[in-house]
């Protein structure tokens, strides 16, 4: 016996090096010419046995004899899938602002009030060249930048969700891991931080600061005004102080105890946990190098869908009677591939887990009309339907 999830036949392997920006080509422009630091502590890549970790249809996770798949398919849960960030945040946030800005540029300058001051001042053509240098200029920017701001699968992700103008505000790729939870729990759902008297919020900081004074200007002076009469108050304008973020938590049980399938639920269970664990934990490989843990598409159909999020929590709860047992975990010396070794640990009759997952953008209206709002299974558990 060994791993039933995670692939350590000569699959999953310790990378050799780290590119100075990792676009998620195995071959890039920037190993060819040799720009790749050494790891001191090679970073480990996983790769699964399956297309999709289903624990709705998998695992032990409810009481009775086994359901069928038709059945199980009916049981409200949620969709995963893990993503790693192949750019720093600092720069891929640089990127994202660049690009709405030359965007921005290139559309003032294609306004027809623009063009049509280029066509009056122009003379001997010498003005409207130079507008149409501008132009030209500006969309091949742009054009540039947006070949960096995000691979094709973040863009598809992000106009799945009617969220273009997000482009490039991280740059992410699939690590191949899909989950899916089954959700006892209904959403709580989350509406935006509404609006307040503070226009710092939606101006910025230094235009805000002006507005106030404004303000308080025209208040000390109405209310100096009136002194003398009684009830001396003025309305005050509320602000939109922007989109606030949505956590959601899946919680599900796995008994160690009730055998669904071929894979014993020790195995399967623990290595499930040791899975999320060691994904959602930095791993550290040089000095001044440790990058971050994974992030996560997570969808409940007709509920939300969070295109970015993090586990912003993970907690295991022991249940009932705890004894020792064998099982395989994946394990190497940080060369080649990685094989797999036995350990002897704490098993309870069954573990109670509970993942909270913190979205990294917006909780935006935008999802709601888009087809991430009505993701679901198609036949077989192993296929993820969008839109319908």
């Amino acid at each position: 016996m060994s791993t039933v999830l995670i692939n350590t036949t000569g699959q999953s392997r310790f990378l050799d090096g780290t590119e100075i920006a990792d676009f998620g080509t195995g071959d890039s422009v920037f190993r060819k010419m040799g720009i790749e630091f050494t790891d001191t502590d090679k970073k480990p890549v996983l790769v699964p046995t399956r297309k999709v970790i289903d624990v709705v249809n998998d695992f032990s996770w409810y009481a009775g004899p086994k359901a069928t798949e038709q059945a199980l398919n009916r049981i409200p849960c949620c969709f995963i899938t893990e993503r790693e960030q192949l750019l720093s945040s600092l720069i891929s946030g640089g990127i994202y602002y660049l690009n709405a800005g030359a965007t921005g540029l290139n559309n003032l300058a294609q306004s027809d009030f623009v063009q049509s001051l280029l066509g009056k001042a122009q003379e001997g053509g010498n003005v409207q060249s130079f507008g149409s240098a501008v132009t030209d200029t500006i969309a091949g920017v742009t054009n540039a930048i947006n070949s960096l701001a995000g691979t094709e699968i973040d863009r598809k992700l992000l106009s799945m969700h009617n969220l273009k103008s997000l482009d490039g505000i991280y740059y992410t790729r699939p690590t191949g891991f899909h989950y899916r939870f089954p959700l006892y729990e209904s959403p709580q759902g989350e509406l935006s931080r509404g609006f307040d008297s503070d226009p710092s919020g939606q101006v910025g900081k230094l235009a805000g600061e002006f507005i106030k004074g404004i303000t308080e200007l025209g208040e000390t002076i109405g209310k100096g005004a009136n002194f003398a009469q009684p009830g001396v108050y003025i309305e005050k304008p509320k602000y939109f102080q922007g989109v606030g973020g949505r956590t959601e938590t899946v919680e599900f049980p796995l008994s160690n105890t009730v055998r669904r399938g071929a894979q014993s639920p020790i195995q399967q269970n623990f290595e499930l946990l040791w899975l999320l664990a060691f994904q959602n934990r930095p791993y550290r490989t040089s000095f001044a190098r440790t990058p971050p843990p994974k992030i996560y598409t997570v969808q409940v159909p007709g509920h939300f869908s969070m295109p970015y999020a993090y586990i912003d929590d993970m907690s295991v709860e022991f249940v009932g009677t705890v004894r020792k047992a064998k099982v395989y975990i994946p394990s190497g010396n940080g060369e080649g591939a990685l094989s797999f070794k036995q350990i002897k640990t704490d098993v309870p009759e069954a573990y109670n887990v509970k993942l909270s997952f913190r979205s990294l953008i917006g909780e935006y209206a935008n999802t709601m009309v888009s087809d991430a709002f009505s993701s679901n299974i198609d036949g077989d558990a192993n296929k993820v339907t969008i839109g319908k």
